[in-house]
């Protein structure tokens, strides 16, 4: 019967919560796994304070013995701060979610995982000062003793300080979001998380690297995802020097007609539609094309008499940035390419050398040379 209650008791207070948070919308199966979860420290609440009912009524008149006056009030917070904790985790999450949906991109997905990580710290440093104070210790002591030490508290919790401080000025100063591609200090992927303490970057060979805030602050960030068109393409064409003069021009040329009329190779001459008022302000002082990342240079020139061949430079951009949709757009100029040096019967050069021979020998002594090897 005891069982039944409390289960009853608990249901009911999932469907109190289900009600508050009917308007964050997500799937039945992960609705019911968070009510799963969410039960368990509920359930656990009310299985203790069954205990601590049945005890007053086993011991009245008398009072419950001490023990179970001091033990019972810190298994309530413990289980009240593991429910604070599964709530935030499951509906605190979807809440935010939701409005950062709703915001349209105004609200970063970095900042929501900051503000859940703060209030997970501050519900465990709340509690944690509440079991002190049910053990008798005097909180307000222990504060103040942390204020007369604050400078070895200080120094050693320098370094997580730091950290801290170094999430916060990544995050306003937004050099890189999750998800974006970046490269910082030899280490390249992609942005997982951005923590309290530390980065978390997935490399682009399945590796998992955390890097502290901090270091991450001081150094160099490479932002490959902060562009909005234009991929570089560059490659040399090698041609072999029996290639004249005229044939070079006109190979050049109709290489660089087929990329200007190609619609996935970027062109300066496009006009690009992203401005807004805070942007219109900067148009005169910096490069619109820059600080947005456009590029849409193309360039066909004969740029190198090499060792082995004429160099035909090939520079352009691809309008697609994606790595998937860039190959594909390298792959078709390249093949382009060839299609027009076939065309102008011309040969692809490779290296060689040539080797050159002053004095022959006489053909009697090569004669006698080739009887004696016999």
């Amino acid at each position: 019967m005891l069982w039944l209650c409390r289960r009853l008791i608990a249901l009911g207070f999932i469907k109190c919560i289900d009600i508050a948070v009917r308007f964050v919308k997500h799937d039945r199966q992960i609705h019911s796994q968070i009510q799963k979860d969410i039960i368990k420290p509920i359930s656990s609440i009310l299985l203790f304070l069954s205990f601590d009912i049945s005890l007053n009524i086993l011991y009245y008149p008398s009072l419950t013995p001490p023990k179970f006056e001091v033990w019972f009030p810190i298994i309530y917070i413990v289980n009240f701060v593991w429910f604070l904790i599964i709530a935030l985790k499951c509906y605190g999450i979807a809440f935010v979610s939701t409005l950062a949906k709703k915001s349209g991109g105004t609200l970063r997905k970095e900042v929501v995982n900051l503000i859940l990580k703060i209030m997970y710290s501050i519900i465990i440093i709340i509690g944690g000062l509440m079991v002190l104070k049910t053990l008798g210790f005097n909180v307000s002591a222990i504060i103040a003793s942390l204020g007369l030490g604050g400078l070895a508290v200080a120094l050693a919790v320098k370094d997580m300080l730091a950290n801290f401080f170094a999430s916060v000025m990544l995050l306003f100063d937004n050099s890189f979001s999750q998800g974006d591609w970046i490269e910082c200090g030899g280490i390249e992927g992609t942005i997982v998380e951005i923590g309290l303490r530390k980065t978390i970057i997935r490399t682009f060979d399945n590796g998992l690297v955390m890097i502290p805030n901090a270091d991450l602050s001081n150094k160099s960030i490479t932002n490959w995802s902060r562009r909005k068109e234009g991929r570089r393409i560059k490659m040399a064409i090698g041609l072999s020097y029996d290639t004249s003069v005229e044939q070079l021009q006109k190979c050049a040329t109709e290489i660089k007609d087929m990329l200007l009329q190609n619609p996935k190779i970027a062109k300066d001459s496009e006009s690009k539609q992203e401005m807004n008022y805070q942007l219109s302000f900067k148009k005169d002082i910096v490069s619109m094309n820059d600080l947005l990342g456009y590029k849409g240079s193309v360039f066909v020139v004969v740029d190198e008499l090499a060792d082995s061949s004429i160099n035909i430079l090939v520079y352009c951009f691809s309008k697609a940035t994606s790595l998937g949709e860039y190959l594909q757009t390298k792959q078709e100029v390249i093949l382009e390419i060839m299609k027009i040096v076939e065309k102008y019967h011309l040969s692809f050069a490779f290296p060689s050398q040539s080797v050159y021979i002053e004095n022959l020998p006489n053909p009697i002594m090569l004669e006698n040379l080739a009887k004696d090897t016999r």
